[in-house]
């Protein structure tokens, strides 16, 4: 017996079906099918009429891979200023026509590293004006784009100082900054054009170093192509640059003065006597002061130091005080009754302790007539005999109308009996110069001249030495001065 079975199916839809839907009912007869039976039949008709999905699992076609195909570089041409930086982008193209961004993950290189370098992940910072290729790859893709690296261009310049003032004859070192429009600065004083308004006032050289020539007002300017800037320079009057006295070292008699001039430099060369207008000191005021203008006045043997000021500046010297030689040395035609002279010395201290004063007397040739050596104390005075046998030379017998003392100091202690012929002259040289007169009878004149310091040579000195040594062994008591006694 047959019955009669109502099966529902309900297909998949598929592209093909998705305009219509249908709900295929099949009624049908069968002997006692199974359900099992049943549904194989119904999979095999779905089958029959192309519906999709039927075979899948059956060992359908595999996809195919997607591959990278070529890489672009954005921007491909760009232009920075020196010390500038660019971002570069890089996309992947690939063979299903998708792009993906491959900045973070391609490697970077500059063709050209000293006009840009480029960090690992496309920044680019140009070093060098000029032109770089700049390429990104990734896997066996390559990419390029040109960065141009261009000069930075100056858009302002900045003077220091803006505004100056020196004396005449000084200078002024000027700078000039320059701003450039990748925003850095540098010193630019050896590119620009340096110029002033009044050369009669300042002058400038070509990096900027200013010199006042006269006191009045200059405009400075600084120039680089079309991009300038000024400055003022005002030259005021010179100023004190430094004082010096003269003379630096002097020597004077004891109760004599010195006149001392204090001269001034200042900034544009000149020179001006500052004697009056000068603070003067001395050191040592018992030994010699001195007035404003520089007079200096001896009191007592000694140094002392001197110093004048002016205008923030000084200057020192010395003055060395020595004792009076005091001549009082007459002679008359006829030698009758002549007064006995004398010459009065004090010990300079010059060597510590005792002084030898070696006593020389020349005639109108310049021979040596007379010599001795009388020894002097240290504080002591020493009046020394000049007899009627200083005017007679006992070899001719001629009476000596001129002729010259010379007194020159030698060291006591190396020679205690201060023989003349054998102590050598030592120390500073003190000569003292006289004239011996001839008056007319019953009368004389006084030409002694002043104390004189000249410098006598080793050589001078030995013959002196050599020369007394001679005289005195003329004989007895001839030909040798007499010490006397001390004041």
């Amino acid at each position: 017996m047959h019955t009669r079975s109502k099966v529902h199916v309900a297909l998949p839809l598929t592209p093909a079906l998705k305009t219509r839907q249908r709900v295929l009912t099949m009624s049908f007869r069968a002997p006692q099918f199974s359900r099992n039976v049943l549904l194989a039949a119904v999979s095999l008709l779905v089958c029959a009429i192309g519906l999709s999905g039927c075979g899948a699992a059956g060992g359908g076609q595999a996809a195919t891979p997607v591959t990278l195909k070529s890489l672009s570089i954005s921007p491909a041409t760009s232009t920075v200023i020196l010390g500038s930086s660019q971002q570069f982008t890089v996309l992947g193209h690939y063979s299903d026509n998708s792009q993906r961004d491959l900045t973070q993950t391609a490697t970077w290189t500059s063709v050209q590293p000293t006009i840009a370098s480029v960090s690992k992940l496309g920044m680019a910072v140009g070093t060098l004006a000029g032109q770089a290729t700049i390429t990104a790859s990734s896997g066996s893709m390559n990419g390029s784009a040109i960065l141009n690296v261009s000069a930075p261009t100056l858009v302002a310049l900045s003077l220091s100082p803006a505004s100056a003032s020196v004396p005449k004859g000084e200078t002024q070192q000027f700078t000039v900054t320059g701003t450039f429009n990748n925003q850095t600065t540098q010193n630019v004083n050896a590119a620009v054009v340096w110029a002033t308004s009044t050369g009669t006032v300042a002058a400038i050289n070509s990096d900027g170093l200013a010199t006042a020539r006269a006191v009045g007002t200059a405009t400075i300017t600084v120039t680089s192509g079309s991009v300038s800037e000024t400055g003022t320079l005002t030259v005021t009057p010179p100023v004190l640059t430094a004082i010096a006295i003269d003379p630096v070292s002097s020597s004077v008699r004891l109760g004599t003065n010195e006149q001392l001039t204090a001269t001034g430099t200042f900034s544009d060369g000149s020179t001006q006597d500052l004697s009056r207008s000068a603070t003067w000191a001395s050191a040592k005021l018992a030994v010699a002061t001195i007035a404003a203008n520089g007079m200096a006045t001896s009191w007592s043997i000694g140094t002392a130091k001197l110093s004048a000021s002016a205008g923030g500046f000084s200057a020192s010297g010395s003055i060395v005080v020595l004792p009076v030689g005091a001549v009082d040395y007459f002679s008359y035609a006829n030698n009758v009754n002549a007064p006995d002279g004398s010459l009065n010395l004090v010990n300079t201290g010059l060597t510590g302790g005792d002084l030898c004063a070696m006593v020389y007397v020349f005639d109108a040739s310049q021979e040596m007539n007379e010599c001795c050596g009388c020894s002097i104390s240290k504080d002591g005075i020493r009046t020394l005999s000049v007899d009627t046998d200083l005017t007679a030379n006992t070899l001719t017998g001629v009476t000596l109308s001129t002729g010259v003392i010379r007194i020159i100091p030698a060291d006591a202690t190396s020679n205690p009996t201060c023989n003349a012929s054998t102590v050598t002259p030592s120390g500073l040289i003190l000569p003292w110069a006289t004239h011996i007169q001839t008056p007319i009878p019953g009368t004389y004149a006084i030409t002694e001249t002043d104390s004189q310091l000249p410098t006598l040579s080793k050589t001078e000195l030995m013959d002196l030495e050599s020369d007394c040594g001679f005289i005195q062994k003329l004989g007895s008591g001839h030909g040798i001065c007499t010490c006397g006694v001390g004041d």
